[in-house]
């Protein structure tokens, strides 16, 4: 998730506008396996993001951070992150644009930087579907994906998040077509104001193009807001 342009346009923000929402969030935790865009990273990983957000208005916010993710066991993968991306919000839909830089230690995947347009449709306060694509410069190659996310609030302090979807691909490290189903669930129970914790469980399973097996992993997040 780079650092260093969002915070830089937040401290020089003139005094008139330091009124402007902004927020940070810390967050560490634990998977058993790490997937991303259906290829497996690793397992037993510890990951640790840091992200913040500047509302520029009441549509208009920026947002940007860095994560690092390790294997803690046997494996030797690690993953570094940076991104800036800016959106819009509107009571009916949000649409965006990301830009991430990685560097992975691995035996396949490649650093690059991606590019990420997207939009989503606000169906009602609970659901909302998300179309999206990238471009890769890794492998040099589009990526896109498709999903649907849900969410319940569950008494004063907890919320559920049903997350699901699927993607595609054109020789995206040699794998063209319909790539895997993928699914989450999450419960976020609010310690404190500022303190949530979240046990996830979630699965990918293989398309066409994706010669994987299916994959099954949990894990749990622990996050501070400040």
């Amino acid at each position: 998730m780079n650092r260093v342009p969002l915070l830089l346009l937040a401290a020089a923000l003139p005094a008139a506008a330091q009124e402007i929402p902004y927020g940070f969030e810390a967050v560490t935790g634990y998977r058993s396996e790490y997937l991303w865009r259906g290829f497996k990273v690793g397992g037993d990983v510890m990951d640790f993001q840091l992200q913040t957000e500047v509302a520029l208005d009441n549509h208009w916010s920026v947002n940007g951070g860095g994560w690092y993710a390790t294997e803690t066991g046997e494996g030797d993968a690690n993953e570094a992150a940076g991104f800036i991306g800016v959106r819009y919000d509107d009571p009916r839909f949000s649409v965006g644009f990301d830009l991430t830089g990685r560097s992975v230690e691995h035996p396949l995947l490649e650093d690059g930087i991606d590019l990420s347009p997207w939009f989503s449709w606000h169906v009602n306060d609970d659901l909302g579907v998300t179309l999206g694509a990238a471009w890769d410069t890794g492998p040099g190659a589009p990526y896109a994906w498709l999903e649907t996310k849900w969410s319940k609030t569950l008494g004063d302090k907890a919320f559920l998040t049903l997350l699901g979807g699927t993607s595609w691909l054109d020789d995206y490290y040699g794998r063209s077509g319909w790539n895997d189903l993928y699914g989450r669930v999450s419960l976020t129970y609010n310690v404190s104001k500022r303190v949530s914790v979240t046990p996830f469980v979630g699965i990918s399973i293989p398309l066409d193009a994706n010669p994987e097996t299916d994959r099954l992993y949990g894990g749990v997040w622990f996050e501070v807001n400040f």
